[in-house]
Formats: structure tokens, C-alpha cells, sequence
């Protein structure tokens, strides 16, 4: 059979390059089955059809997740509202989650983290309008399977803080932290490529201020779901989220509001809170100051509050090097709003909260598939800005210290080289010691005109196609919503002007690239 031609003579392959991709690309194309001599074949088995979920990507908006899953039945629904990450933050996965809901197995509708307020709201409104739900309560289903300790939220192990330092010089835009963690002695094992769950607590000056303002004492005793008896103090530093209030606390403040401008406002919130920031209500602790007309007692208060969720960071280190510790990688959310200022829950922690020494509930969230190629010869190609530096950092530790001949390749970028550049010293060590075969460095603030990784990506697309075409693996991390687009768009681009492919095909390179395994991305 002749072998179709698509790269030209003069493409920086060898032969036995030029004939591999030659061959991938003609079968993408569906052209080699034309040109073959028909023969007889036993006939193939019933091929089993796999569900698609083409709404499963974190870089879509929720507006086309929601058109794709258009039609299709009401948990797939579902499951398009939610953060598209399956990052296990809320116990399950996107699907398992969805599911769950759908069967009425799951009430809690505020446990995608990554979705927040915009997948709450958009499940609320899909259960609200769903009218083939099942007339009786659902038959009882089993409960989760049992966890095994220090692995998943719900068998947290204990750890200790050994230092938060900052990464970022001051004048940074941006606040990263590296932050070390010691684990015991029965320390659970992971992997590059895995997460750190945390179960963070409240900022305490602001859960006195809540009690302050509700004139409870704090040593009231109150129920959580799962019914233990605890005082609201705790509650209030633990067990509680205080950044979004739900819909619960918005009505129960409109039935306490002893004026009638609160009451209707409040009332109006708790139907749809898409004008909460307009009314000056970004956070619990704003509720009450902007409604001070509604004072519940602290046990109702307690009741109608949203729980705490877990946080999960990308791990930043190898165990092969640091046995009982782990290291992340914190981005600290600091924002003014409403003449206050502002300082995320998990991040806040682990930057100004908890102090050294102190202990803290800790998780592994295993990767689903974001894995080392277990060939320790294979190419390694890291495509991580800003804190999607840390699992790679964990991966050039980790490939060092098994001695992986393999060579591995970094594309790096933030703001500023002076300020932002994480890992410095540590990634120009790797660069000397060629464990880090090339690093290419994109400062977005430097110069006049912004550059990003994906522009240095594409002005080194002849040789990272030649990379790719020797087998490299391919590995992306960080921001969902513009980076791994950008990046997706670029490897598309490269495919078409080095690889001789149309967009139609590149777009099926990359889907091909992504099934081997060869093309993996933790993005958030």
C-alpha cells in the first residue's frame, strides 16, 4: 500500500520521523482505510459506545457547558453546572456529584469550590425547574465507601505548619507564598502530580466580631448536620463558610428584620442573590452590617450558614526528596470592596493565620491523570505560569531523584522577572545540573508589549513539534480560564505550521495526543 504524503522533504525530521507522522497524520485524516485493499475480516465484536461529555472542560463558560448538555438527560445536566475540574474538593467527582443530586442522595448544593456561587445558583435553578423528578423520596442508596486515613476529605490526618515565606519580592501585584508542611510519621504517600486538601479556619477576629454583633456569648451550643454539639464559636471558626451567604441566611434575616426596607430587600436576596455585591453584600460579616435591622439568635444564624469546604493545592514537592513533608504553592487573595478589605479564606490560613508550629487537618487528593510517564527516558514538556509552577517543581524533584534520563523542558512566566520569578534559584540549580534541559521564560510586565508563555511557545514551535514527535509528554497547569485556552489554541497552531496538518486535524492531534496520555493539564 503507498503511504500517503504530508510533510514536505525539507521538515527538520529523520526519516523514520517523517514516515511516523506521515502515517498518525493519515490515519487522523481517516485516509489510509481509503486506500487500502479490501480483505476479508472476521467480524468485529458489538463496539461498545462511550458516553461523551464534551461539556467536561474547565475553559468553557458556563453559558456553552449548559448548551452542550442541552437535551441530555437531567444528572448530565447537572453536571455541566458544575467547576468541570474533578478535583475531589467536594467528596466526589463532576459526574458522581451531579448524580447524586439528581437521585437525591446529595442536598448540599454549595460543595463545588471551584464553581462557587454561579454553579450554586445554576443547580438551584435546574432542581427548581425540573418537573420529572420522581413524585416519592428516592429509595435510600448506600453511603460513600469507607476512605482510607489521610486520603480524601472525609479521613483528613493531622499536619504542622513549619514556615509560610514569600516567594514574590515586595512591591509584587501578587502575594505567593511557599508553604511547608511536616506530616507525621504514618505520613500518607503521594505523588507528583497530586493535591494537598486543606480544612482551613476562619479568620478568629472576625468570628469575635459576628458574635460581637449578634451580643451572643459564643459558648451557645449548637448542632451541626452531622450532629455533633459543638459551641458557636467553633462553629463559627471551623466548621462555617462566611464568604458567600446562602440563601437560607438571607431569608432567615428577612423574617428577623424589624424594618421593612431590610426585610423586603433581604426577602428579594434570598430568591436571587445576582444583586448581592450592588447592595453592598459580598460576604456574611457584610450581611450583617447591611441589614442591622436583622439579628437573629447565633444558633439560628449558625443553622443557615453554609459549611466550610475543604481547599486543595497542587503539591510542590517531591516525597523522594522531603519523606515527612509537602509543599505548596499559595497565591494570597487580598482585594478592598465596600470600603473593607478582603483576604481569602484558605489562603489568608496559611499566610497570616496559622503560625508555625501550630496544627492543621490535611488530605492527599490523588490526580486522576496528571502522571509522570512512568518511562523515565521519555521528554517531559512543563507548561506552568504563575503558581502552576508547583507540581512542576515537584516533577523535576522527583525526575532528579530517580535519575531520569529523560530531558525536561519549562515554560515559565509571570509578571515580573525581578518580583515574580518563583523558584529562582532552585530552577537555575536544575538548569546547571541539566536536569532542566531548557527553560523558556515569558515576564508579561518587562517590555512594552505583553508576552506569555504561549508566544514562547510558538516561537520555539519547530523544535517543541520535534520534541513531540519523538514522544514527549506534554503537561499544562494553571489558569483555566485564558492560559490553557491560549496555550490549547498555540499547540493547534503549531500542528498546522509544523506538522502540515489543517485546524480540523490539529484539533484531533491534540484530542489523540490527550487519550494516549500524552497531553494531561491541571487547570483551575
Amino acid at each position: 500500500m503507498q503511504q500517503l504524503v504530508f510533510l514536505p522533504d525539507n521538515a527538520p525530521f529523520t526519516e523514520s520521523q517523517r514516515a511516523w507522522l506521515n502515517g498518525f497524520v493519515a490515519g487522523l485524516l481517516g485516509m489510509e482505510r481509503a486506500q487500502a485493499t479490501p480483505r476479508a475480516t472476521p467480524p468485529a465484536a458489538e463496539p461498545q459506545v462511550d458516553e461523551d461529555f464534551p461539556w467536561h472542560d474547565p475553559t468553557l463558560a458556563l453559558e456553552e457547558r449548559m448548551k452542550l448538555a442541552s437535551g441530555r438527560p437531567f444528572e448530565r445536566q447537572l453536571m455541566a453546572a458544575m467547576g468541570q475540574l474533578d478535583c475531589g474538593q467536594c467528596g466526589y467527582l463532576c459526574k458522581t456529584y451531579a448524580e447524586s443530586i439528581a437521585i437525591g442522595a446529595e442536598a448540599d448544593l454549595g460543595k463545588c469550590v471551584p464553581g462557587g456561587r454561579i454553579t450554586a445558583k445554576k443547580l438551584k435553578e435546574l432542581l427548581a425547574h425540573h418537573t420529572s423528578a420522581p413524585a416519592t423520596r428516592p429509595a435510600p442508596v448506600a453511603g460513600p465507601p469507607i476512605v482510607e486515613r489521610g486520603y480524601g476529605r472525609a479521613a483528613p490526618i493531622p499536619a504542622r505548619l513549619i514556615s509560610s515565606a514569600p516567594l514574590t519580592a515586595p512591591g509584587s501585584e501578587r502575594e505567593v507564598r511557599h508553604v511547608a508542611l511536616e506530616l507525621d510519621e504514618a505520613a500518607p504517600l503521594y505523588e507528583p502530580g497530586d493535591s494537598l486538601g486543606i480544612w482551613p479556619c476562619n479568620n478568629p477576629d472576625e468570628v469575635e466580631l459576628l458574635i460581637a454583633i449578634l451580643r451572643a456569648k459564643g459558648s451557645e451550643a449548637v448542632t451541626l448536620p452531622d450532629g455533633a454539639v459543638i459551641s458557636a464559636r467553633e462553629a463559627l471558626g471551623r466548621e462555617c463558610d462566611l464568604r458567600a451567604p446562602s440563601d437560607a441566611l438571607y431569608a432567615l434575616l428577612a423574617r428577623e428584620a424589624k424594618d421593612e426596607a431590610d426585610r423586603s430587600r433581604l426577602s428579594k436576596l434570598a430568591e436571587d442573590d445576582s444583586r448581592a455585591d450592588g447592595l453592598g453584600v459580598h460576604d456574611v460579616l457584610d450581611a450583617l452590617l447591611e441589614f442591622p435591622s436583622a439579628r437573629p439568635s447565633i444558633v439560628e444564624f449558625v443553622a443557615a450558614l453554609g459549611r466550610m469546604q475543604p481547599r486543595l493545592y497542587s503539591i510542590a514537592c517531591s516525597q523522594k526528596r522531603h519523606p515527612r513533608e509537602v509543599h505548596l504553592t499559595v497565591s494570597v487573595l487580598r482585594y478592598e470592596k465596600n470600603d473593607r478589605g478582603y483576604l481569602g479564606t484558605g489562603s489568608g490560613f496559611l499566610s497570616e493565620h496559622l503560625r508555625p508550629g501550630r496544627a492543621l487537618s490535611v488530605f492527599v487528593q490523588r490526580a486522576h491523570a496528571f502522571r509522570l510517564p512512568a518511562d523515565l527516558a521519555a521528554q517531559v514538556v512543563m507548561v506552568g505560569p504563575g503558581t502552576g509552577i508547583a507540581p512542576f517543581r515537584a516533577f523535576l524533584q522527583e525526575r532528579a531523584a530517580a535519575g531520569a534520563a529523560g530531558r525536561n523542558w519549562l515554560f515559565f512566566g509571570n509578571h515580573r522577572r525581578e518580583a515574580d520569578f518563583l523558584y529562582r534559584t532552585e530552577l537555575e540549580e536544575f538548569a546547571v545540573k541539566r536536569v532542566l534541559s531548557r527553560m523558556d521564560l515569558a515576564f508579561s510586565r518587562d517590555q512594552t508589549s505583553k508576552v506569555y508563555v504561549q508566544h514562547k511557545m510558538l516561537e520555539a514551535a519547530q523544535e517543541l513539534w520535534r520534541w513531540l514527535a519523538n514522544g514527549a509528554y506534554l503537561y499544562v497547569c494553571g489558569d483555566a480560564q485564558r492560559m490553557a485556552g491560549d496555550v490549547d489554541l498555540a499547540l493547534q497552531q503549531i500542528a498546522i505550521t509544523q506538522g502540515g496538518m489543517d485546524g480540523a486535524a490539529a484539533k484531533r492531534f491534540l484530542v489523540e495526543l490527550a487519550k494516549a496520555g500524552r497531553y494531561q493539564r491541571d487547570v483551575y
